[in-house]
C-alpha cells in the first residue's frame, strides 16, 4: 500500500514537473515571437574565415607571378628552339658548337678508343 502511494505521488510530481517546463518553455516562445526577435548565437569563425580567405588570396596571386615567370622561361625556349636550324639540315660541327661539354666528351670517347 505504501509503495503503490509513492509510485502515485511520484507520477504526480512527474506530471506538474512537466506542466511547469511546458509552461515555462511556451513562455520563452511567446516571448521572443513578441518582440519579432530570435536570439542569435554570437559570430566566432567569422574573423578566421576572414584571415583564410586573405591568406588564399596572398597564396593565389604569388602562384599567378611566379607561373608567369616560368611561361615566360618556357617561351624564350621555344622561341631559341625555333630560331635554330632544323637538324636535317644541320652537320654535325655546327650541332656541336653551342654544346661544348656534349663535344668535350664526345672527344674524350673518341680519344679513349684510339689504338
Amino acid at each position: 500500500l505504501l509503495l503503490t502511494f509513492f509510485i502515485l505521488f511520484s507520477f504526480i510530481i512527474v506530471y506538474y514537473l512537466n506542466q511547469f517546463y511546458h509552461c515555462r518553455v511556451r513562455e520563452a516562445v511567446v516571448s521572443t515571437q513578441s518582440t519579432g526577435e530570435v536570439p542569435r548565437p554570437a559570430d566566432t569563425s567569422s574573423e578566421g574565415i576572414a584571415d583564410m580567405e586573405s591568406n588564399f588570396k596572398k597564396e593565389m596571386a604569388e602562384y599567378v607571378a611566379s607561373a608567369e615567370g616560368r611561361i615566360a622561361q618556357f617561351e624564350a625556349t621555344l622561341a631559341a628552339l625555333a630560331a635554330e636550324k632544323p637538324l636535317k639540315d644541320m652537320t654535325v660541327s655546327e650541332y656541336l658548337a653551342d654544346k661544348p661539354d656534349l663535344c668535350a666528351k664526345i672527344e674524350a670517347d673518341i680519344e679513349s678508343r684510339k689504338l
